[in-house]
């Protein structure tokens, strides 16, 4: 299952970066789908369907 088919097309529009406001694309993590800034670097987990994004709980991207 890709992260397109886990988030509603209309949600997953206009979702952003909580940190600096940019852009998330949809990739593959360490644990799973999530969504990742490429501003920032931070990858957002989507848990059930439901990405998290919180910045407490990313991972960075890149070093």
């Amino acid at each position: 299952m890709t992260t397109n088919e886990t988030i509603e097309p209309w949600l997953r529009e206009i979702l952003r970066c909580p940190r600096c406001k940019g852009v998330l694309a949809d990739a593959t993590g360490p644990t799973g789908p999530e969504l990742q800034c490429g501003s920032c670097h931070l990858g957002y987990p989507i848990e059930d369907g439901v990405p998290v994004l919180l910045v407490d709980l990313a991972r960075p991207t890149s070093d």
